[in-house]
């Protein structure tokens, strides 16, 4: 049974109406909390939850997120792998916002309540999973300020597997582990969370943008063929991605 996290904002617009926290409670334990401090409290000091459901937008003035995105991004700083749902408004900003958080998705109006238990059911934790060693993410937390500070030539994995004193493929499991999402998506995020802060300063046009997006794009993608020793083997062909660069 998984252990649900319903976090409300409290404001006048409920996304979350009884009758849909009763549909989530029949097959989950559901522990609600109304606001971030008691969420976070919940977080820090209740049982080990499998996945945040999180109502945000409705009803708030000029679609003010600022207090829902403090609260996904304190949630992804101190518990990384924890996956978040998000329910209510969507906004171009708001999805820029939350990029490089643990939001793996998000319901706007309209949503039924079948299309939220299976969204719920697809991205949670699978019940009873250990999270990760306070070694592994303060290492991948080092990798993530490395990763943000090169976003313009994303290194290697090999590099960053010496780096962490880590095999490549123990790298790959520990930092989808710590982030909940493999690094190729990790590094997906970061651009489009570049480019997106590029245009809304107002100082470079969409071109130039798109120009700077696919030169960084090139660059690693040279550097890492230029180093590349063998064939090329073929995908595994395990399945299609099921959310935002997760290939579990």
């Amino acid at each position: 049974m998984l252990v649900i996290l319903l976090v409300t904002r409290g404001t006048a617009v409920q996304a979350l109406s009884p009758a849909v926290i009763d549909v989530l409670a029949a097959g989950s334990d559901v522990v609600e909390a109304t606001g971030s401090a008691k969420a976070l409290w919940q977080l820090s000091n209740s049982r080990p939850f499998d996945v945040v459901v999180l109502q945000c937008g409705l009803g708030e003035r000029r679609q003010n997120h600022a207090g829902c995105v403090d609260l996904i991004r304190s949630i992804f700083r101190r518990w990384p792998w924890m996956p978040v749902v998000l329910v209510g408004a969507a906004t171009e900003r708001l999805w820029a916002d939350v990029l490089l958080t643990g939001v793996r998705a998000f319901l706007t109006r309209g949503f039924t309540i079948g299309n939220l238990t299976r969204l719920v059911a697809r991205v949670a934790r699978r019940h009873g999973t250990p999270v990760p060693s306070t070694g592994s993410v303060a290492t991948m937390r080092r990798v993530f300020a490395l990763l943000d500070e090169h976003a313009g030539e994303t290194p290697s994995l090999r590099d960053l597997a010496r780096m962490s004193q880590m095999s490549r493929s123990h790298f790959s499991r520990t930092f989808h582990s710590v982030a909940g999402m493999p690094l190729r998506g990790y590094v997906r995020e970061l651009r489009l969370k570049r480019a997106h802060e590029l245009l809304v300063s107002g100082k470079f046009s969409l071109t130039a943008v798109a120009m700077e997006s696919a030169s960084t794009t090139c660059r690693t993608s040279t550097r890492r063929s230029a180093g590349a020793s063998g064939p090329r083997r073929a995908p595994s062909g395990r399945g299609t991605p099921t959310r935002r660069g997760d290939a579990r």
